[in-house]
């Protein structure tokens, strides 16, 4: 019964692909894989042979019906970025979701690096239910953005079924030439061309199954972030470059048998708790010399106690500090030298009030070298 077959058709094909000779030639198929076209013209003429029911004209109207498409075939995918209150919470919301449409979550990804939490999670739901998923993530967060394309992947797939069938009847029309090979060299040539038809096969159908799921089932990238918390913008307020202010000293001279006492006001400009310059004029009491008495002018700067505050209470934060001047008494010129105990009773970013006693070695001048007190009180504003 092969054997009737094979005159008619199989004849036909081995007169194309290796005719019978002494030493036979491959058949064309096995330099470059038959066309569909070529393919399918082969049952085609075995079809017109005497004998009907052959194998090839039924593969033949297999792939004439490949060719058409009968439903629409989408790969639908989308990208969504959600603001969430919390990440993990969100991500159990999203994965109650995928579950319920009858999903999967295929990557999740959860950044714990950044202060504000954030998370990419990948989707695979059916494609009908897509749409319904996108809108119940309204519920999980704010959708900051959305983006879903669909592609048509119909023709793709109908051609990769139509490469298929014209693989599957190039493969049998070798099997059938097989059988009848009866050289060794014959018969390795065609088992070559036989395994690279099925590998391609394999690839195909492998195809076939990746362009079937993606249409089966949608993916969608969905970006998950916390939102992060507003942060009121400080509003700075102007700095003061110097403070100016008045003074109330007293100076006690104990370079006079008991101490010799002068009353006055001053003035005084400081730049910061670091530098200040005073300048204070004096009078003693019952004293009828026209002007001050006595004129001081000295230069200096303190420093609070870090272990009292450092300077950052709003009362009582005292200080320690140093002064150089010069003092005038009637014609007696001296030099000063002094430290500064005092204490800040009141301050806010423009008023400071201070109590302090200053020390100081007078040198220098008629006199010599003597004892000064200067108790004062002072305000200064900021400028």
């Amino acid at each position: 019964m092969k054997d009737s077959a094979l005159s008619a058709p199989g004849s036909a094909a081995m007169a194309e692909a290796a005719p019978a000779t002494p030493a036979p030639a491959p058949p064309p198929a096995m330099d470059a894989a038959p066309s569909a076209n070529a393919t399918v013209e082969a049952p085609r003429e075995a079809a017109g042979a005497p004998r009907a029911g052959s194998a090839p004209p039924t593969v033949a109207v297999g792939v004439a019906q490949a060719a058409e498409p009968s439903v629409e075939m989408l790969d639908i995918e989308g990208s969504v970025s959600l603001q969430v209150p919390k990440v993990k919470s969100a991500l159990r919301a999203l994965r109650e979701l995928t579950k319920r449409s009858g999903g999967v979550v295929t990557e999740e990804r959860i950044d714990t690096a950044s202060t504000s939490g954030s998370a990419q999670v990948t989707l695979r739901v059916p494609s009908g239910k897509a749409s319904s998923v996108l809108d119940e993530l309204d519920q999980i967060g704010t959708v900051l953005s959305q983006s879903v394309e669909a592609k048509d992947i119909g023709k793709e797939y109908f051609d990769a079924k139509l490469r298929l069938s014209s693989l599957e009847v190039t493969l049998h029309r070798y099997e059938e030439i097989l059988t009848h090979a009866t050289k060794v060299e014959e018969i390795l040539r065609i088992e070559q061309e036989l395994g690279r038809l099925r590998a391609e096969i394999e690839q195909v159908k492998g195809n076939l199954r990746w362009l079937s799921d993606r249409a089966a089932r949608a993916t969608l990238h969905v970006a998950l972030r916390e939102k992060v918390p507003e942060i009121a913008e400080a509003v700075e307020e102007p700095e003061a470059k110097f403070y100016p202010g008045l003074r109330l000293p007293t100076l006690i001279d104990f370079g006079h048998a008991g101490g010799y006492g002068y009353v006055g006001g001053g003035l005084s400009v400081r730049f910061s708790r670091a530098i200040s310059l005073d300048l204070d004029f004096l009078e003693h009491p019952g004293s009828d010399a026209p002007g001050p008495d006595a004129i001081l002018a000295t230069l200096g700067g303190e420093l609070y106690s870090a272990r009292l505050g450092g300077g950052e209470r709003r009362f009582l934060n005292p200080y320690l500090g140093w002064r150089v001047g010069y003092a005038q008494f009637g014609h007696d010129r001296q030099a000063l030298l002094g430290a500064t105990l005092g204490v800040e009773l009141y301050k806010n970013n423009w008023l400071c009030v201070d109590a302090e006693a200053r020390n100081y070695l007078a040198f220098i001048g008629d006199r010599g070298a003597h004892y000064l007190l200067n108790p004062t009180l002072s305000a200064t504003v900021g400028f």
